[in-house]
């Protein structure tokens, strides 16, 4: 199981992930620090945990997405496509949150109600928004020619950091990235000729071509750009 501290990090920058519930807006979700209560007080609560039960997907990210069930007075987010399991704790009607890894963070998880007063989204730490549906329908890999693979291969410089750079290499049954701050390796399957995926992290990739068909950049988690560059 992948921490959810483990993030793409370079010195005070990051910019992927907090794998795997807890992906970030650039930067880590702040540990809640409440003063210690004086009195133990029963939360009182109107709405049933079965009302927040479902399917949720991350509205930046169709590929990560969690189902949610009740287990006793907690609720269990369970990541479909990989193994994270979360149990959010009941701090009011609509407020639950969950302890990071380290047992150091909590992380706020507020539902909220639609017009037909339905639990029908998440906000997860102030920043992300996750949906709840009806559905979900796992991402189909394909099998490419080894030639479909070979032409994304190359040197990915950051849009944003000229020092950071990602090395993709060509495997029989897909991707490997590399990246240059600290030498971790990530692989990729494909679920088109220029759209990739890791499954486990909810990561994709999806690179964009010329007119010859020749990679010029490639999009990491729906945000990050990273630029060909020319050998």
């Amino acid at each position: 199981m992948t921490g959810l501290k483990k993030i793409f990090n370079y010195n005070k920058w990051q910019i992927a992930f907090i794998a795997v519930f807890t992906l970030t807006n650039s930067i880590a979700l702040k540990p809640i620090n409440a003063a210690p209560a004086k009195h133990v007080m029963a939360i009182t609560a109107e709405i049933p945990l079965k009302a927040f039960e479902g399917i949720y997907q991350q509205k930046e990210n169709e590929f990560r997405v969690y189902k949610v069930v009740t287990d006793g007075d907690k609720l269990v987010a369970q990541q479909l496509g990989g193994d994270q399991k979360l149990t959010l704790t009941r701090k009011s009607d609509l407020e639950f949150e969950f302890l990071d890894d380290d047992g150091d963070e909590k992380i706020p998880v507020v539902f909220s109600k639609n017009e037909a007063g339905e639990i029908a989204q998440i906000t997860l730490g102030g920043r992300q928004i996750w949906t709840k549906i009806k559905s979900y329908t796992p991402p189909k890999e394909i099998q490419l020619q080894p030639e479909q693979i070979k032409v994304l291969a190359g040197k990915y410089q950051s849009d944003e950091r000229a020092d950071l750079f990602l090395t993709i290499t060509a495997i029989p049954d897909g991707l490997t990235l590399k990246q240059s701050w600290d030498g971790k390796e990530i692989n990729f399957k494909p679920l088109s000729d220029v759209l990739f995926l890791n499954q486990a992290f909810g990561f994709p990739l999806k690179f964009t071509k010329d007119a010859s068909g020749n990679p010029v950049k490639v999009l990491a988690f729906n945000r990050d750009t990273w630029n060909k560059v020319k050998e």
